[in-house]
Formats: structure tokens, sequence, C-alpha cells
């Protein structure tokens, strides 16, 4: 007996999480600041970068999006673009204050009805798409992001005759870099949603959906409720973006998300939320930045070796190609995408031992003993 409590004790004091030293925090506060300079400091120093990074924010809400409908739920979706565009029109239309700039009470109306919007199209959509599966379900979320610009996007009353409906910002967002921080609180909204959602009930419920649905209603769990849960999460978290998409550009264009300019879009939102890693947030958010600040590097780049003008002739087909490149890279020889290889450094900044394995096996490890403190 007192041979059992020995091991038992031995195992519980290996698997107990390791307590991190002041100076391990430091490390990770002093390895931090690189990231913090690329995500506030570099924006600021011009107007272009300011823009670019706003622009890889709002990818990034999308990403998000797409990381609970496709990596939790499993539900394939080629209409996410539907949402990012109903919730611009909708911000748009709702803050439309002709040639003045809109007082802030009004600027948030605008940008919950934009969430508020989507997320009811996104609860048709998972109504009428609740028993389907797979390529059938991937086809009508196509047919529905097709149907919504073309029915919608193009009502003369919504579009502003076909020219646009402004979408001013307040006064106290007017500067780029202002609303760029404003965007970067978005995203921190879409993160602490995907992390309540990871952490909850509701995660476990929603991946168990997307493990198995037979499994998952065998153990109790509402299968048509949570797909429906997860449209409408994802819906809103689209329609945020799209309502800061909005006041970015400062107008809703219908042209931004008709004909091949939304399908592309909808092609890009896939293939980032496979390359980022499905289920991985870190993965996603890395992958949506790529995506959205591709052409601006490729144009730095084409412009500082002279071969600006083919590129701007071209640089649909390489993005395209670098897209389809990327995501054989991932399906065939990194299935877990982004996220796998940034998993051991997320992990050693929330405060575990930096380990290329997984925790399962950094736990293994630490049967070996060792000290329970550790940078």
């Amino acid at each position: 007996m007192a041979a059992q409590t020995e091991v038992l004790a031995g195992f519980d004091h290996a698997h107990r999480p390791a307590r991190v030293s002041m100076r391990g925090w430091l490390i990770r506060g002093l390895a931090l600041l690189p990231v913090l300079a690329l995500v506030f400091v570099l924006p600021a120093q011009s107007d272009d970068w300011t823009n670019d990074a706003i622009y890889a924010a709002i990818f990034a809400m999308v990403g998000l999006s797409m990381n609970v409908l496709v990596g939790y739920t499993g539900q394939i979706s080629l209409g996410q673009q539907a949402f990012l565009g109903i919730g611009a029109l909708t911000a748009a239309n709702v803050v439309n204050t002709g040639t003045n700039a809109p007082d802030p009470f009004t600027f948030a109306i605008g940008i919950v009805a934009g969430v508020l919007v989507s997320a009811g199209a996104a609860a048709v959509l998972g109504a009428i798409a609740l028993r389907i599966r797979g390529l059938y379900l991937a086809l009508v979320t196509l047919v529905f992001g097709s149907v919504t610009a073309d029915a919608i996007f193009t009502i003369s009353s919504l579009n502003g005759q076909d020219a646009g409906v402004p979408a001013y910002r307040p006064t106290s967002l007017q500067g780029n870099f202002a609303f760029y921080v404003f965007a970067l609180a978005m995203v921190a909204i879409c993160i602490y949603v995907d992390v309540w959602i990871r952490r909850s009930k509701v995660g476990r419920g929603l991946i168990a959906l997307r493990d198995n649905e037979l499994v998952a209603s065998a153990f109790g769990i509402n299968v048509l409720g949570y797909k429906l849960l997860g449209f409408v999460v994802s819906g809103a978290m689209a329609g945020l973006a799209g309502g800061v998409y909005a006041f970015w550009s400062q107008e809703f264009s219908d042209k931004n998300f008709t004909s091949s300019a939304g399908f592309s879009l909808a092609l890009i939102f896939v293939v980032m939320a496979v390359v980022g890693g499905l289920g991985s947030r870190a993965g996603v958010i890395a992958a949506a930045s790529f995506f959205a600040l591709i052409d601006p590097l490729f144009t730095g780049f084409a412009h500082h070796t002279g071969w600006l003008n083919w590129y701007t002739d071209h640089k649909a087909y390489i993005q395209n190609l670098v897209g389809a490149v990327l995501l054989l890279q991932t399906v065939i020889f990194n299935p877990g995408g982004l996220g796998q290889v940034l998993r051991p450094f997320t992990r050693w900044f929330s405060g575990k031992p930096f380990s290329l394995h997984d925790a399962g096996d950094a736990a293994g490890a630490a049967l070996g003993g060792g000290d329970s403190v550790r940078a």
C-alpha cells in the first residue's frame, strides 16, 4: 500500500503543471517584443503600412470566423464572403450620414447592426443546411454566396445606385492609425469569443460534432442546435469584419463582393483556414495576415526589382499559384498547418516548458524528474 501511494505521488508530481519563474516570464516578455513591434510600431511608420495592417486585421477576423465554422464545427463554407459583405452593407447603410462624420453612438450602432444581420443570415443558411454535409454543404454555401451577391448587393437602393454607399468614420477614428487600433480591438473581441468557445462546453460539443455526428448524438449533444450555433457565431464574426471593412474603405461597393471578386475571396478564406491549421487560433491568424499582405509584399518586391508592370498584369495568377502551392504543401506534408509549427511557441508563451512535441509527450518526459520551476 505504501509503495502504491509512493508511485501515485510520483505520478502526480510528474504531471503537475510546472511553475514559471520570474526570469522565465521576463524571457518570454523580451521574446514577445519583436512581435509587438511588428504589430504596433511598423504600422505607425506610414499610412500605406497602416492600411495594409488594417486589411490584415480584417482578414484575421474572417479567419477566426472560419476557425469556428470549419475548424471546430467541421462545416465547409464557400460563402463566408457573403457574411463579410452583409456586415459591410448593413453598417454602411445604417451609418450613412451623407458627407458628415457620424457620431460615435451611430457608428457603434452600425457595427452592431452589421453583426446582428450577418448572424441572422448565417442562421438562415444554417437552418437550410442543417442536414447536409460534405460536398453538398460546400455547394449550398457557394450558391448562397453567389445569390447574396447578385440578389442583395446589387439592389440599387442599398448600394447607392451602383455608385457605392459612403461609410465615413467618427472624428476620433479619422486617422488611419487610430482606426487600426480600433480594428485590433475588434480582433481581440473575436479572439476572446474563440477562446471562450474552445474552453467551454459549447466548444467541446462543436468538436465532438466535427469528429463524429453519430457519436456526439449518442452522448446527448444536440447536433442540429450546435451546428446552427456554429453558423451563427461564425456569421457574426464575419459580419463584424465586414463592418470594419466598410469603414476602412469608407464606402460599401458591391463590386468588391460580386462576380469573380467574391468567388476569389471565398477561395482565399477556405485556403487560409486550411493552411493556418483547422482549429488552430494562432495558425489561422498568421495565415490570414499572410494572405492579406501577400499583394503589398509582392508589389513592394516587384517595385524594387523593376518588375512592377509585369506583376500588376499577372498578380491574380501569382497569388492563386501561391495559395495552391501552400494548400498542397499543407495537405501533403504538414496537415496541422501553421498551427502545428507555431504550437511549441504558443505553449511556451502560455507558461509551459518549450517542447517540439505535444503536451502529452512533454508530460511523459517529465516522468524523468526535474525541478518544478522552469524558464
